[in-house]
């Protein structure tokens, strides 16, 4: 009799587990439409997918609005809204209309720039060698040193009184010899004609002596000056340098020692 009575309740055992598993299934079931129905029906595009007809910002670029636009001297100012804060970029000369949304990069930046021909002081300014727009890639500019063509410019004469430094060069004696002085250490003084401090990691002066009207460019980490020091230069003498952003240079002084006298 007990053997019948558990071939019996075979299938009832079979049949409840089954309903069991049913029960289970409808309730993740629901449990997942409940869940569904908290998520909006749709999202909008924008906010995870970017606007094809935007310029995208690179690492190393700054991106924004266009405020206003002033021409001078072949170049564009542009005032520019990123959003968090309104700053100066100055470019190669290209067309702009307020509300364009504009990229460049952020390698070069001026502080307490002083533009000639605008006759106006910028406390920052970004020199760019392209504009980026949504069009693409505005021309270059063709300038070799933006710092000097849209500041002051000095006139091609020398300095009086300037004496050459003692066991060192003149300014005329380092552009004669320098081949033979390339790549090694050098000694000048010189009354500086302008000094532009923190651009692409350095400091850049330049200075002018008795020996010839054309200046000298100079730069240093550390050491600092003002227009009209008289200065004492120890340094190393680099040819054909490029910077990049247009800092190009035949000569020029490198990781100098910087003493005013």
């Amino acid at each position: 009799m007990t053997r019948h009575t558990h071939i019996y309740s075979l299938p009832f055992l079979i049949a409840g587990l089954l309903f069991l598993q049913g029960c289970q299934r409808q309730d993740a079931e629901k449990a997942t439409e409940k869940a569904a129905a908290t998520i909006p029906a749709s999202v909008p595009a924008a906010a995870t997918t970017p606007r094809a007809h935007e310029a995208i910002p690179k690492p190393g670029q700054i991106h924004g609005k266009v405020i206003e636009t002033i021409e001078a001297a072949g170049y564009t100012y542009v005032h520019v809204d990123t959003g968090s804060e309104k700053l100066w970029a100055a470019g190669p000369s290209t067309a702009f209309k307020k509300g364009d949304m504009i990229a460049f990069d952020s390698g070069m930046p001026m502080k307490n720039f002083h533009s000639k021909s605008l006759k106006r002081d910028f406390n920052l300014l970004y020199f760019v060698d392209a504009f980026i727009t949504d069009s693409g890639t505005a021309a270059k500019t063709s300038t070799t040193q933006p710092h000097s063509s849209l500041g002051d410019h000095t006139q091609a004469t020398p300095v009086a009184n300037i004496r050459k430094a003692k066991g060192g060069q003149s300014i005329a004696e380092i552009l004669a010899k320098k081949d033979s002085l390339a790549n090694k250490p050098v000694k000048v003084r010189g009354k500086v004609v302008k000094f532009t401090a923190s651009v692409l990691g350095r400091n850049w002066i330049h200075i002018k002596d008795s020996s010839t009207g054309v200046d000298l460019t100079v730069t240093s980490k550390k050491g600092s000056a003002k227009k009209n020091d008289i200065v004492l230069i120890q340094g190393t003498l680099g040819l054909n340098k490029d910077f990049g952003y247009g800092y190009v240079y035949d000569v020029i002084v490198e990781n100098a020692k910087v003493t005013v006298e």
